[in-house]
């Protein structure tokens, strides 16, 4: 047991003190390493989890090569183009114009694109880790303000989805004015094992109206991720 607390303490765990003994705050950090990379969060440290953890742990070395893991292993041989890379649109219902336009924008730049219909969260984050995606962006209405989300939970920041979330903000500003983005613990954001951004629209008329301005900015924002990851 102590070598799986030494494991998640190399990642960047809070696993306290490092003694064998399987107490909460070990617990509570492999629940959040399973999560951050797509193997649900049951603090059951069995043989995937353990292969995982191994496979993160070996080529690192050093307790300072810490964040974002999953973000660098399928990031960091990303090009200035989406040519050869997998991208994930999901929507949770009504929003197929938007995600069918956003799907012909990253698919004009070479991509392999999925698309997820599904009002599940959870099941669309199963398909999009069997997908291998390098992103995943998600698209739904609510009726509040504006935002878009990037997964943050107690021991971990997605600092691709937050530049991803950021970006894209940035580029719908002129359509849709200040959009805050936040940090969230939502089950699409910490169920993919990729960086994920969940963009939410107040009114779907306007999102309808302005759906390839929206799949454009979407898709320039995608690309200059992969090509800012491969150049760092």
């Amino acid at each position: 047991m102590s070598e799986v607390q030494r494991m998640l303490s190399t990642l960047g765990f809070s696993v306290g003190r490092i003694d064998g003994i399987w107490g909460p705050l070990t617990a509570s950090a492999l629940a959040d390493f399973q999560l951050n990379m797509g193997l649900g969060g049951d603090s059951v440290c069995g043989r995937q989890t353990l292969q995982t953890l191994q496979r993160l742990v070996r080529p690192l070395g050093d307790a300072s090569v810490v964040a974002h893991i999953t973000e660098r292993r399928r990031l960091e041989t990303a090009g200035d183009q989406l040519a050869g890379h997998r991208i994930a649109i999901g929507e949770a219902g009504g929003l197929e114009p938007v995600t069918a336009s956003v799907r012909r924008a990253i698919g004009r730049n070479g991509a392999e694109v999925l698309t997820v219909h599904h009002p599940d969260w959870s099941a669309q984050a199963t398909q999009v880790n069997r997908f291998g995606a390098a992103v995943y962006i998600g698209f739904e209405v609510k009726p509040a303000a504006p935002s878009i989300s990037y997964f943050e939970g107690r021991h971990f920041v997605s600092r691709a989805g937050q530049r991803l979330a950021a970006d894209i903000a940035r580029r719908l500003k002129p359509m849709f004015g200040e959009i805050p983005t936040h940090g969230m613990g939502l089950p699409m954001l910490r169920e993919s094992a990729m960086p994920a951004v969940l963009c939410r629209f107040e009114e779907l008329g306007i999102l309808l109206e302005r759906n390839r301005k929206v799949a454009n900015a979407v898709a320039q924002s995608t690309r200059d991720l992969l090509a800012t990851q491969s150049s760092a």
